[in-house]
């Protein structure tokens, strides 16, 4: 899965309108002052983050997230949350 999620990391997806996740938390996932450090974290931990984005569980980023978590699929989120997990 790990070769698969550097795509939506890196992409996108063009077909969903998913932004890729390097424009905001960087080329390596070190995020900024401002977004948060995902690569290193634990694929479950990740994938919970997304889950609860989009359902709106978590809700501290005025929104931004929950458009972003609301176009993954299912596979994309396994597949991205493995793939930042080996990032250092």
């Amino acid at each position: 899965l790990a070769g698969v999620g550097c795509y939506p990391f890196v992409k996108g997806n063009p077909f969903s309108g998913l932004a890729a996740c390097v424009s905001c938390h960087g080329a390596k996932g070190h995020g900024t002052p401002q977004l948060p450090r995902v690569a290193g974290q634990q694929p479950l931990y990740l994938e919970n983050q997304l889950k609860q984005f989009n359902t709106r569980e978590r809700n501290n980023d005025n929104a931004v997230m929950h458009s972003i978590a609301a176009k993954l699929t299912e596979l994309e989120v396994k597949a991205v949350s493995s793939y930042l997990s080996t990032l250092e």
